[in-house]
């Protein structure tokens, strides 16, 4: 059986989610509702008694596969309300509202499970570790009802060994550095260190370790080297990136507590220290044997030990950097000596191709290539635009202007796109019809972006940087609670601009886009666990009739109020 599960803060988008499924079928719960707004309406009373607690909602899918099905001796409706009832009452949702929705728009049996962490008590389910809790309970509903059991998903996220590490191992009996690195992580992470505890404690096994933070510090990234190989988090395995080691090994990481400690270490005299004299030994007779099998003549052999000697680090290369750079060397030697003349056609080419300025100057000089050219004198009336046409708040357009992701250009208004560090790469430009087009649509991985405050816990992704806005819009206007998971708005016009390493870590990511869309589509999948929420209309559009709602709504106790003083003063 396979489960996911997400966390989110509005009912009625979930509710319209998992109801407007072709073929869904609301078969249970402990709710009387029986459409997404009297089930919101339900939903509703329970928030009351907590009314700060932005994140409310628990939406868990479980599923077998196509290859499975649920025993036939009872009702398979049946059977599945049993299944859910004993998920959520070892989830500890044992006083909470739920909904159960089926679905078969899939070749495999799965359901929705809608639920309020919210007890009917007053009293809220702790979502710590719930990943965990939940493969567990899981893993136990599969041996109750005999169905195949799935590796836990933290089992997953340890890249498996290629090919190749499996033939360097059953031929040389030595693991590869990836799977060194991944058993030693988990090694040194079974009783839920500190990050600091952590890397000191892959130092002391001769493993550098370095932490990094994106200059907008919107993510950490880690990597790890030994043996001369360095290998990034996400090479090992999702469980060993920055986010991953937190949500899938335990380890603890608070920024203000650990970050001073985390530099510290990665001085130079904390770094892992450099071979042995056991390794230098291995390696001159690696050397040896080298020597002796290579089929050279005495004159390539004296040519190649002094490009050796030339070439060589000042301190022994280990046994891997040395079948490393031999293969590197064969495979990029030349059969047979270059002629002068074709020697003389590459000095060429390379004076040719040589920049002429500073890489500095060339970098200016293609950011402006890219971005249409501000005008200021044209700022007022393009704001103005955006308030009017897309009800976007003065508040908000000034802050964008102000970071300079949203200018004008000539009369028409511009959206920088950016990497997640901050570098522009391109730039979405609205005309009057309300259409954009893209200064560079090929730029990969960047992309018209904000972001809430805090540690991204969660992304949404739109079609163009309205939308985007418009979503945020919206779930800060349904919730304006300060308990609000860390948010990441994208809008983005081709799939390829996402920045996938970062969202493959994060828990929640949503496709905000028509699911009837190519780029719905292409989106989805290379985020293949990513929830699709397709919009009745467009985001700005439901955007604007909230507003008008509230305006009307406002209007009407005005009225009131008037109706009600003027009463007074008859009196």
């Amino acid at each position: 059986m396979i489960g996911k599960q997400i966390k989110g803060t509005g009912f009625r988008g979930c509710l319209n989610y998992v109801l407007g499924k072709k073929d869904a079928d609301l078969i249970g719960g402990t709710m009387c509702g029986q459409t997404p707004e009297e089930l919101a309406a339900e939903f509703a009373i329970a928030r009351q008694l907590r009314p700060n607690l932005k994140v409310a909602v628990f939406h868990a899918t479980l599923s077998v596969d196509s290859t499975q099905k649920l025993e036939v001796d009872v009702d398979n409706d049946q059977r599945w309300l049993e299944i859910a009832a004993n998920y959520m009452k070892a989830m500890e949702f044992d006083n909470n509202q739920y909904a159960v929705v089926k679905h078969s728009d899939t070749n495999h049996d799965h359901i929705h499970i809608v639920a309020s962490r919210i007890r009917l008590d007053g009293s809220v389910v702790d979502d710590s570790w719930d990943y965990y809790r939940s493969q567990e309970v899981i893993r136990q509903l599969e041996r109750d009802y005999n169905l195949e059991a799935v590796t836990p998903s933290w089992e997953t996220y340890k890249r498996s060994p290629t090919t190749g590490e499996h033939r360097y191992l059953q031929s040389k009996g030595n693991k590869s550095v990836r799977v060194q690195l991944q058993d030693l992580i988990d090694e040194v992470t079974q009783d839920n260190p500190s990050m600091p505890e952590f890397v000191e404690r892959l130092q002391q096994q001769s493993v550098e370790v370095q932490v990094k933070t994106t200059q907008s510090e919107l993510s950490q990234g880690i990597s790890y080297k030994i043996d001369g190989v360095a290998l990034s988090g996400t090479q090992l395995g999702k469980a060993y990136t920055f986010s991953g080691l937190q949500k899938h090994r335990g380890v603890s990481y608070d920024k203000g507590r650990d970050n001073a400690l985390i530099e510290a270490l990665m001085q130079p005299q904390h770094l892992a220290i450099a071979p042995g004299e056991a390794e230098r030994n291995e390696l001159e007779s690696s050397q040896s044997e080298l020597v002796a099998s290579a089929p050279a003549t005495a004159s390539e052999l004296e040519s190649s030990q002094s490009e050796l000697v030339a070439g060589a680090p000042a301190t022994p290369a280990t046994p891997n950097e040395l079948e490393s750079s031999q293969s590197e060397l064969e495979t990029t030697a030349p059969a047979i000596p270059a002629t002068a003349n074709e020697l003389e056609l590459s000095q060429s080419e390379l004076a040719a191709t040589a920049p002429a300025i500073p890489a500095t100057a060339n970098k200016l000089e293609l950011q402006l290539s890219i971005l249409p050219e501000r005008n200021e004198t044209q700022w007022q009336k393009v704001r103005s635009h955006l308030a009017v046409e897309y009800s976007l708040p003065l508040e908000l357009l000034d802050l964008l202007h102000s970071h300079s992701w949203l200018y004008a250009g000539s009369e028409k208004a511009v959206f920088t796109g950016r990497t997640l560090e901050g570098e522009a790469r391109f730039a979405f430009v609205l005309d009057e019809r309300g259409d954009f087009t893209t200064t560079h649509p090929l730029s990969s991985e960047a992309a018209f972006w904000v972001a809430t405050t805090g540690e991204i816990e969660r992304a949404v992704i739109a079609c163009n940087p309205i939308e985007a806005l418009s979503i945020l819009l919206i779930e800060q206007e349904q919730d304006n609670s300060t308990t609000a998971p860390a948010t990441l708005y994208l809008g983005i016009e081709r799939a390829s601009q996402l920045p996938m390493e970062f969202l493959q870590e994060l828990d929640s990511v949503i496709i905000a886009i028509a699911e009837d869309s190519h780029l719905a589509r292409n989106a989805s999948a290379l985020l293949p666990d990513a929830e699709l929420v397709n919009p009745p209309s467009s985001w700005n559009d439901i955007w604007i009739q909230l507003i008008e709602q509230e305006q009307q709504t406002q209007k009407q106790n005005n009225q009131q109020y008037k109706r009600r003083t003027q009463d007074i003063e008859l009196d």
